[in-house]
């Protein structure tokens, strides 16, 4: 199993994407462990400045918004686009 450190402290794979998102943590140092705490893994998060709006517009609260719907299925959304 791997466990995700970020400055030192733990993270739970849960909460890891908020926390990339958040634009504190460029140049903070980010390790995966093993169980026995043996560091197997570094990454270095780096935000670019000139990203395109698109990328600028994905942000945790867009992200929860997006996620909490509505959404369709399948089979509706099927029937909604054979009605264009």
């Amino acid at each position: 199993m791997v466990t995700l450190y970020v400055a030192g402290q733990k993270v739970d794979w849960a909460d890891a994407a908020k926390r990339f998102a958040d634009p504190s943590v460029e140049g903070i140092p980010i390790e995966l462990r093993d169980d026995s705490g043996k560091v197997v893994g570094r990454v270095k998060i780096e935000f670019a400045e000139n990203d395109p709006d698109w990328v600028k517009a994905i942000t945790p609260e867009e992200i929860e918004r997006r996620m909490a719907g509505p959404f369709l299925t399948l089979e509706e959304y099927r029937k909604q686009a054979s009605q264009s």
